[in-house]
């Protein structure tokens, strides 16, 4: 189990500190691919909700009369 944590991302690492250790590798596995699709999905809730800041403060055009 060693050998596969040393290839991990340290946010995953990082992560797995605060986890109760695994039994096996399977269960280690389990655990890291849980982590980084929930570390994946901060990641695009916050680029969505940097793109909809962008949106509402774009200048609107005016408009015509």
């Amino acid at each position: 189990m060693a050998q596969y944590k040393k290839g991990l991302k340290s946010k995953i690492l990082n992560t797995l500190v605060l986890v109760k250790d695994p039994k096996n590798i399977q269960e280690l596995i389990n655990k890291v691919v849980k982590i980084n699709n929930r570390i994946y999905q901060k990641k695009q809730a916050n680029k969505d909700h940097i793109r909809q800041t962008l949106v509402q403060q774009a200048p609107q055009p005016a408009a015509r009369q």
